[in-house]
Formats: C-alpha cells, sequence, structure tokens
C-alpha cells in the first residue's frame, strides 16, 4: 500500500491548478476560483471550476463531479488511485516510488477493495440524490427551497447536496437497477431489512443529503437533514463501518486543511450545516464533529493532518439553558470538548454569540443562523479557553469547596500548558476573575502534585518479580541465581539497570546505568554494543574496562540476563543529524522542538517525543565531558535565555548590515524550510557574503549563524580538510552552515565540492558495509564568506546568491550598534529559529502561491535584462520565503524593499557573470594579444560581411537577410595564445579542451565555417609573406601567400558588445571577391635593380 504520507504531501503541496494547465486547459481566474472548458465533456461555456483557496476541482456542466489533484489525474489518464499517485510524486515532487511501495498484503488488497466498493456506492448514491433535488416535483421543489433558503446554490452544486425521496423504496430500485451491492449498502446502514414486510427500504427518505468528505475527497458518508419538521430526529448520519466512522470523522475537513494552515486557525462548529454556511462564505477552515462531543480520535486525526500549530476557536450554538441550569447544551459541549483538546496539546479559543438569553423571546441562535459574512465572525470577540472556562463553571455565590473544585479543573488543564510565560499569563488573567495569583500558583503547584501521584501509581511495576521470573534475585547489590544443583551462587558484583535500547541499522548499542558493591564507586551511565552483550567472554573484558565490575557466570546465565533485559529496556533511535527530522521535529542537540513545545534531553541523552524516544548522545553523561566526540554538535544548541523578540532582533542585524541582512535573514528563514522550498527550487542557492578584511561580510555570517549556534567558529575552505567539510555540511538539515575564507586560489576538488552544494550533493565515500560507493547528502543551507569574488568558475558563481560589501571604514554611531547586536548574539536567537518553526505548515500551505508572485515580481522587473535562469531561479527563494511568512511574523522592512534590492543585486551578478566567465576571459586574453600584435586580422582570423553561412552547427545554410560581422578564428593558434598570454596575465585558465567546449555552447557561436578561409601568411618580422610572380626571367610582381583552415564562426556584433572588445581593425564590407591570382601591386615599395644586394 502506498504510505499515507506520500498522498498527504500530494494534496498539501502540488498545486491543482497548475496540474490542470499542464494538460492544455486554458483558466481564467476570477477570485479565488479558476474557470475552463471541462475537460470530461465537450462544452462551449466553461464550466469547470479550480477552487485554489481548497485545491479542488469541481464541474458545473454536464459531469456534475468533482474532487481533488489526484482524481483529477486519474480521471484524465484513466489511472487507478496508486499509479495516479506515483505519477505525481515522480512528475511533481521527484519522488519515484519503488513497486514494493505500491504492493499491497493480500488482507490490505481485500480491505481495500471493500472500501472503494462502499465508496463507489456512495458516489453513485450522491449523483441519484442530485439528480433527484433537480426534478420538477413538488417534494424536490421543497428540498430546493430549504437548501437554498440557507446557502448560496454555487456552494451547493459543487458539494453536490440532493434529496432522498419521499419513499421507502426509489433507493432501492436504484441500487438493484445500477448494479450496487445490496449487502454492502446494509453493512454501511443505507438499507434494512422490514420486519413487517420482510423487504428492504432506505433509512433516507425525505431528507436533505449532504455528503460527508473524508480528507482525500471521497464520500464516506451522508448526513440526512429531515424536510418533515414533525421527524422524529432532525439529523441521520451514516452509520459506522469500515468505511466511515463517526468517532474519527471531520466534516468539512477535506476544504478546510489548506485553509487552516495559511491561517493556523480552525474554526469548531457544532453542525454540518454551520461548516457548510461557513464555508460557503469563503470561512473554508470550518470543521465539525457531527455530534455534541469531539472524540481523542478526532483530536489525533488533527495532529496527523499536521494542524497541531493550528488555534482550535470553538464556536458554540447559542442555546437557551434548561430550567435550574446557568449554561445551555451548546456551551456545555465546549467545556467539555475544549478541555479535551488542551489535554492534547492544542491551543484553544472560544468566540461567544452574543444572545440575551433573558430577553422575552429569547431563542436558540446557531453559527448557520448568526454569521452571514466574514465581518459577523471577525466581530464576534474570540476569548482564551481557559479564562472561559473558568468564567462560565465558576458560581461567585457558591460554596468554598465548590469554587475549590472548579479551581482544581483549571489547574488541571494549566499543566497542558508547556510554556511557563503563557502559563503566567493565564494566572494573571484568572487572578483578575476570582482569587490572588498567589493563591493561583499554590493551586497549580497542587495540581503538580496530584499528576506525580497519578504517574507514579500508573507506572508502579513489579520489577522485582519480573527479575525473578528470569531466575535472578538481587542481593548486596549483585545477581544471584542457582547453579545446576538449586543452590544459590553470585552471578555478578554489580546490577544493570537498563534505560534504553538505541535502534540502529549499523550499530545498536544498550544504555544502562551500572552499580557494583564498591560504596566508593558512584553508579555510572555505560554503553554496551551488542557484540559485548552476546559473549560472556567479551562482556567480562568489556566491563572490566569500564572499571571494577565482573561477570561470574557463564553463557546459560548472561542469554537469561539478556532476555530480561531486553523485555523491559525500552527504545530509542539515535539522533544522527541535527535540525529538521522526517518524524516531524526539529533538533537541537540538546532537546528538540515538536508541536510548538521545547522538550529538554535527559542525563542519558534521551528526549521523549509524541513521535517516540531519541538519542542524542552528544549530551548522553557518557560522552558529555569528551574533548573530541560530538564537539560539533554541542555547538548546535538551543539558548532559552533571550527574550529579545523577532522583530527587534532581525531590526538590529537590518541596522548593523544593511541591506544585505534584508536578503541574508530571508535566506535564513528559507534554509529553516530547505526541504519544502527545493520542492519548487529544485536546487538550494548558496549564500555569498564577498567583501574586504574588516567590511563586516563574516560578521552578518556570525548573525545568521546565532539562530543555531550562538559562538560561531565557522569551518576554512582553504585550511580544512574536504572531510571535515563535508562533515560540516552534512550534520545539519534545514540549518546554516558558514565556510569562510574563500580563494580563488583554492584546488579544483573544492571548487567542485562546492557546486555541488547547490545541488543538494556532498562528497562521495566507500560504505565498508555494503562495499558501495554512496553520495553524502546535503540538507543545510550554506553560506560562503571570503575577500575574493567567486569568479575561479563561472559555474560555481551562477549557483550564488551574491552580496557584497564595499566599506572598510565605520562611525562610532555604527561601531555602538554592532556592539549592542553582539550582545544580543552571544546570548543566542534560538528561540527565534523555534518560533518561525512554529509556522512551518502555514510556510508549506502558502508557499507555492509565494514562489508563484516572486517568480513573477522578479520576471517583471528584469524585464529587458537578459539574466542568466539559474541566477534569477536564485533568488526567487528569499523572496518566496518573506512572502510566506510576513502574515504570521512581524518582520521589519517591506517585501517592495526586498524587491527592490534583489533586482540590484540580480542585475549586478548577471553582470559580472557576463564579465568574468570562462568565455569572457578568454575573449579578454584575445583582445590583449590582439593589442600587443601578438594575433593578427588576415592571419590568425579575419571578419567578414556574409549574408549567409554554412557550418557544421546544421546542414542548411545560415540566412541572416542583412550582411551580418562574422568573426572567423582559428581554433588551434588562438587556443595555444589564450594558454600562453593567460598565464602572463595571472589570469584563471582552463584546460584546452574546456575551454573550446564553453566557446562552442556559447550563444554567439555559430559552428566551424563548412569551406576552408583562407589566412595570410606572416614572416618573422610580422609583414605578409608574398612570391615574385615571374614572367621569362622578369619579376611581374608579387602575390600574398596564404593558408588555408577551417575556422570557428562567432557572430562578430555580439562578441563586441558582449565582452566589449574591439578586432575589427580591418573589417570586409561584404562577401569576399574571388582573389585575383596576380597581385601587381608590391606592398614595400617598386622593386628596383639598384639594390645593393
Amino acid at each position: 500500500m502506498i504510505d499515507k504520507k506520500y498522498i498527504d504531501l500530494i494534496l498539501d503541496t502540488v498545486d491543482l491548478q497548475e496540474v490542470v494547465s499542464d494538460y492544455g486547459i486554458a483558466l481564467k481566474v476570477k477570485g479565488h476560483r479558476a474557470w475552463g472548458c471541462c475537460p470530461f465533456h465537450n462544452e462551449k461555456t466553461a464550466s469547470f471550476c479550480v477552487d485554489t483557496a481548497k485545491n479542488l476541482w469541481f464541474c458545473h456542466g454536464a459531469c456534475h463531479e468533482g474532487g481533488n489533484v489526484i482524481t483529477f489525474v486519474m480521471k484524465m489518464e484513466n489511472l487507478p488511485f496508486p499509479l495516479a499517485v506515483k505519477k505525481l510524486l515522480k512528475e511533481k515532487k521527484n519522488i519515484s516510488l519503488t513497486d514494493n511501495e505500491l504492493q499491497s498484503t493480500p488482507e490490505e488488497e481485500e480491505k481495500y477493495k471493500k472500501k472503494e466498493s462502499m465508496r463507489i456506492i456512495n458516489a453513485k448514491l450522491c449523483a441519484f440524490f442530485f439528480e433527484e433535488i433537480q426534478k420538477d416535483t413538488p417534494v424536490a421543489k421543497l428540498a430546493r427551497e430549504y437548501m437554498l433558503g440557507r446557502w448560496n446554490e454555487e456552494y451547493c452544486h459543487e458539494q453536490q447536496m440532493g434529496f432522498a425521496p419521499d419513499d421507502w423504496t426509489s433507493v432501492v430500485d436504484f441500487a438493484t437497477k445500477a448494479g450496487l451491492s445490496l449487502d454492502l449498502m446494509q453493512e454501511m446502514g443505507i438499507l434494512k431489512m422490514s420486519e413487517k414486510t420482510d423487504k428492504l427500504y432506505c433509512v433516507y427518505k425525505n431528507r436533505l443529503m449532504i455528503p460527508i468528505r473524508d480528507r482525500y475527497s471521497n464520500i464516506e458518508g451522508f448526513t440526512a437533514r429531515a424536510l418533515d419538521d414533525k421527524a422524529e430526529r432532525k439529523y441521520i448520519n451514516s452509520s459506522d463501518s469500515i468505511l466511515y466512522n463517526k468517532s474519527e470523522s471531520i466534516f468539512g475537513i477535506d476544504a478546510a486543511v489548506k485553509a487552516a494552515r495559511q491561517e493556523e486557525k480552525l474554526y469548531l462548529v457544532e453542525g454540518g450545516p454551520d461548516v457548510v454556511k461557513l464555508q460557503s462564505l469563503g470561512i473554508h477552515n470550518t470543521i465539525a464533529s457531527l455530534g455534541a462531543g469531539w472524540t481523542k480520535e478526532q483530536f489525533q486525526m488533527l495532529k496527523d493532518y499536521r494542524l497541531k500549530s493550528c488555534t482550535l476557536c470553538f464556536i458554540p450554538d447559542s442555546d437557551l439553558p434548561k430550567e435550574g441550569e446557568t449554561l445551555g447544551a451548546g456551551f456545555k459541549n465546549v467545556l467539555r470538548n475544549g478541555a479535551i483538546a488542551i489535554q492534547q496539546g492544542f491551543t484553544v479559543s472560544v468566540k461567544e454569540i452574543p444572545n440575551d438569553i433573558h430577553a422575552e423571546h429569547a431563542k436558540k441562535l446557531d453559527p448557520d443562523e448568526f454569521i452571514n459574512d466574514r465581518s459577523d465572525l471577525s466581530g464576534l470577540q474570540e476569548k482564551e479557553f481557559i479564562v472561559w472556562f473558568f468564567s462560565k463553571k465558576l458560581n461567585k455565590e457558591g460554596t468554598t469547596e465548590e469554587k475549590q473544585k472548579v479551581v482544581e479543573e483549571v489547574c488541571d488543564l494549566l499543566l497542558h500548558i508547556k510554556n511557563e510565560d503563557v502559563k503566567e499569563q493565564y494566572i494573571t488573567q484568572l487572578s483578575k476573575i476570582d482569587g490572588s495569583k498567589a493563591l493561583w500558583h499554590q493551586a497549580l503547584n497542587s495540581a503538580k502534585v496530584r499528576e506525580q501521584q497519578r504517574r507514579s501509581e500508573k507506572n508502579k511495576e513489579s520489577g522485582i518479580d519480573m527479575l525473578r521470573s528470569f531466575g535472578f534475585t538481587v542481593q548486596h547489590g549483585c545477581y544471584y541465581g542457582c547453579d545446576k544443583h538449586g543452590d544459590e551462587v553470585q552471578l555478578s558484583n554489580f546490577t544493570l539497570r537498563p534505560l534504553y535500547h538505541i535502534k540502529d541499522d549499523i550499530q545498536p548499542v544498550r544504555l544502562f546505568e551500572i552499580n557494583n558493591t564498591d560504596p566508593s564507586t558512584p553508579p555510572e551511565i555505560i554503553e554496551l554494543d551488542m557484540e559485548a552483550i552476546t559473549s560472556a567472554k567479551t562482556f567480562r573484558k568489556k566491563l572490566l574496562g569500564i572499571g571494577n565490575y565482573t561477570w561470574l557466570a557463564g553463557e546459560e546465565a548472561l542469554i537469561q540476563l539478556q532476555r530480561y533485559l531486553a523485555q523491559v529496556t525500552e527504545t530509542a533511535v539515535e539522533i544522527k543529524q541535527l535540525g529538521w527530522q522526517k518524524q516531524g521535529f526539529y533538533c537541537f542537540c540538546n532537546g528538540a522542538y515538536e508541536d510548538g513545545e521545547w522538550h529538554e534531553v535527559d542525563g542519558y541523552g534521551i528526549v521523549r517525543l509524541n513521535s517516540g524516544n531519541y538519542y542524542l548522545p552528544a549530551m548522553s553523561s557518557i560522552y558529555r565531558n569528551s574533548v573530541e566526540l560530538f564537539a560539533n554538535e554541542r555547538k548546535f544548541r538551543h539558548k532559552p535565555h533571550s527574550n529579545i523578540s523577532l522583530h527587534d532582533y532581525f531590526q538590529k542585524m537590518v541596522q548593523v548590515h544593511g541591506d544585505n541582512a534584508m536578503v541574508g535573514l530571508c535566506f535564513y528563514m528559507a534554509t529553516l524550510f530547505r526541504d519544502i522550498v527545493r520542492t519548487k527550487a529544485r536546487c538550494f542557492p548558496i549564500l555569498d557574503l564577498f567583501g574586504p578584511k574588516g567590511s563586516g561580510k563574516t560578521e552578518l555570517g556570525h548573525s545568521l549563524m546565532s539562530f543555531f549556534i550562538s559562538e560561531n567558529d565557522p569551518q576554512s575552505i582553504v585550511s580544512d580538510s574536504l572531510p571535515a567539510l563535508s562533515d560540516a555540511v552534512s550534520s545539519y538539515s534545514n540549518a546554516l552552515v558558514q565556510i569562510d575564507e574563500y580563494s580563488n586560489n583554492i584546488d579544483i576538488k573544492r571548487i567542485e565540492w562546492l557546486k555541488g552544494l547547490w545541488a543538494g550533493i556532498g562528497r562521495s565515500k566507500m560504505n565498508l558495509d555494503k562495499k558501495e560507493r554512496e553520495q553524502a547528502r546535503v540538507d543545510s543551507g550554506v553560506i560562503i564568506t571570503g575577500q575574493e569574488m567567486p569568479t575561479a568558475d563561472i559555474a560555481l558563481f551562477t549557483r550564488l546568491i551574491y552580496l557584497t560589501y564595499d566599506r572598510q571604514h565605520h562611525t562610532q554611531e555604527e561601531r555602538e550598534r554592532w556592539k549592542d547586536l553582539v550582545h544580543y548574539r552571544l546570548m543566542g536567537a534560538t528561540h527565534i529559529t523555534l518560533e518561525i518553526l512554529s509556522h512551518r505548515d502555514k510556510f508549506e500551505a502558502c508557499f507555492d502561491e509565494a514562489w508563484k508572485k516572486a517568480e513573477v515580481d522578479l520576471s517583471y522587473r528584469l524585464k529587458g535584462y537578459d539574466v542568466m535562469d539559474r541566477i534569477e531561479r536564485n533568488w526567487y527563494v528569499p523572496l518566496s520565503a518573506y512572502l510566506a511568512l510576513e502574515d504570521v511574523i512581524k518582520i521589519p522592512f517591506r517585501y517592495e524593499a526586498l524587491l527592490d534590492f534583489c533586482v540590484k543585486c540580480v542585475i549586478r551578478q548577471n553582470d559580472l557573470c557576463s564579465k568574468t566567465d570562462e568565455v569572457s576571459g578568454f575573449w579578454r586574453i584575445i583582445s590583449s594579444a590582439q593589442q600587443k600584435g601578438t594575433i593578427m586580422n588576415g592571419q590568425h582570423y579575419v571578419i567578414k560581411g556574409k549574408k549567409s553561412i554554412k557550418t557544421n552547427a546544421q546542414k542548411e545554410a545560415i540566412e541572416f537577410g542583412d550582411v551580418r560581422q562574422i568573426l572567423m578564428i582559428r581554433k588551434d593558434i588562438m587556443l595555444t595564445t589564450y594558454r600562453e598570454l593567460g598565464k602572463k596575465m595571472d589570469e584563471k585558465l582552463l584546460s584546452t579542451e574546456s575551454m573550446l567546449h564553453y566557446l562552442q555552447i556559447s550563444t554567439e557561436y555559430l559552428g566551424v565555417s563548412y569551406a576552408p578561409e583562407r589566412f595570410k601568411k606572416f614572416n618573422s618580422n610580422g609583414q605578409p609573406m608574398q612570391e615574385p610572380i615571374m614572367e621569362g626571367c622578369n619579376i611581374k610582381g608579387y602575390r600574398t601567400i596564404y593558408e588555408q583552415d577551417r575556422p570557428l564562426c562567432f557572430d562578430y556584433k555580439m562578441v563586441s558588445e558582449k565582452f566589449g572588445i574591439n578586432l575589427d581593425s580591418c573589417v570586409d564590407s561584404g562577401d569576399e571577391k574571388p582573389a585575383d591570382p596576380v597581385e601587381a601591386e608590391i606592398p614595400f615599395g617598386k622593386p628596383t635593380d639598384d639594390l645593393p644586394f
């Protein structure tokens, strides 16, 4: 079966509008919808709609079908679901699924087929109900009137709402005729057997049918609203089956996920009609549980959909309370459901619909009735749930015991708030309602004690009984067992307390706390690999190497000890690359950030998360004091000491580093979500900070690194070994690494290595276990700093975001601002990293649109400039990162200012590229050679005006129309001159073969001349060589001696303008005429017989 994560990846990140356009379907955007002619039926008027806010499609024409990007490709390509997923992953995410990942077990296949059959039944019924509501019958008209009286027609059509006929058999007859399985329909609760007539009937009769869709837009059931006010039940929801489970289903989730991530908020209402109303108003991030109670399973589903960072805002029905009660049913439901949400780790709030329940004609109000546009929703005051909870439950006239009980309930909720600052803010607000802050702190401490007692009782286990079951007892701090005669014998002089099994494919280990009988030896943490504990001999050897620990027994007793240790040991996975983890959390050496909470590592190096236990060896007591082991990892540490805000720290950096800081900060933000950025960018640029000593370039690098490392000591591209550099860039994921001291004199291997970082490729090395070479993966964002512009290889220069510094002297005020920044920098800025990481789902949801806008904006501003595609795409990265996050973090500079600066930088980098690349260097040397007289027009090259030319580039002659100046150079002579003169000019030279390759792929190159060209032969004095034309014994005249060659041909105007050179000391005005074999003129004066020699 295809892993669910791949399906979610497609639905979350693949743009449906882009996929539809890929099939050649022209779409016209109107608001958040894009319209075009439906590809599934013939039509002239556009009825096919892509809702960009929901990432869903629907045909309002003949099809009346809709779905998501996967169902669209399935229908377009006539593919089954797995192959459509495989196609989208390959084409849009560059992920290739193996056949094994597509295969299912027989059990999985059977379950999938059954669920798919149920989905088909629901889809067919949905179409049937939709047709029924369109009929011109009195009951259908009443159903339509009711539906359109509550919600707009377009939305109702998109949702495919329908009508169940006012009889018991229509659905049965339709299903029979359509060949649907009546047995499955009974299992789904759609049909039931009548006890009176012993015939099947449909449970839905005279009801408005609203489809319930899952996360993937599949119809998993229906919520049916009675149209008869006398009906016993107003709503009937589908029965539980393997397809639909009421405790897990969330109504409206298919449309809500994208909007929820973008706004980082979900509105939770009580019923399906409330969801339909709010979503029809464009408030797509609205969901309901289709029941009074939300379950833990439903909240877990929200986490699975990566909505943990969203605030859950409940909008309760404003019901009238029953007699003798103060709260209506809607408020009671939210009190219970909100508490569960808090316990599940969500941030929870409440928007209460105002309703005067004491008015003479008071009535119930729900979101469906009250909210008629977005302003109605935004006008409702939003309150923190815990404060609202206390205000609703507290009876100030109640007894002390009653008040104390409510306070205890609130404190139990406060225990689930991990952020101490937020917890303190709650206490401040609660104390304003009732009680002092001191009393609240006391009550909270009591709650902590109660919780610890509950956990202690829950975790209490009979460790001694378990140990005895394996034939051991512990006496005097040693293991004892029985020999073959049943006599008690000592097995060791120590005991082991199993801590963790560190899972690893190559070298798994186990952590233990070992304690011996010597009172002067304190317990210590040890690490044992599998070899050490599978042989009594190696076990003894390892223990003696650690200290005074002796195993006295043999193999059999060790096997029993192994069985015991394996059964009671928890498992943890070692983190080998800090930063972002695919399990959904971000790791520093001293803990991890998951679901908006920081989890500190314990003394064993273990951090416990919702996704499992993880081992961070750098902070284990085993290695904590090691100078050599994990030294770099320990620098990558979260320091929660600084309280400077993101806005203020960013602002200080901009004040010190100017516009360069804007780009640097956006590059940092993009790096935090590098894996998301690469889904669009494919490759991730390198940030280059270039400038003279003392200009501030390295300081900007230090400031950017402070988001991960407070005391930055960058790697040196010159002095550090290539393996050390490779380890540095591959040690972190979605984090920055700085490489300093860039120089154009570094060897070619390091240049090639830097170029590979752009594509995420590191150093190639041999895997000794698999006996094959592996390419190290690079998942970090790289900063290079240096005093030389990286032009040794222009291919590297085009992989950069290139920023320059030119000032070496700074005012006293500037120095003071820098000192202030350094003060905060040394305190660490990792708390800002965690703050930005909390918006990962928002970034992912908005990044596609942000990338498109950055692409459009930058391309528009660069019109008229011939900018290299690679350079331009690199600069989309900081721009799109800004756009994806601008709504949720306070950035102290505007997008327009960032865009203006990026445009200037792109133009400058592109200009430098054209002047400093390999081809530019060649022409610069050739121009110098011409000026020095090393090469001569006519001898080494010629410039001719031609209307056409035939070369090896194509079969037919290249036609120009007007006369075009063609530069023809002799390959071997020119390349030799390039090498010889280039060395004297101290230029960075390429090999002859490489230089020829670059010339041949340049835009100015036309090819090798098909016909040989003539070049004058010159003597050692630099004069054209001539030979006499004899007539008998007399010299009639002289003619120039020519050589023939097939030259490389270039568009001379393009070469001259692009590289700023002038070689036309003598240019032919037109096509060359056939040469006269006799040249009468003698270039060195008239020959005479009176010469003295």
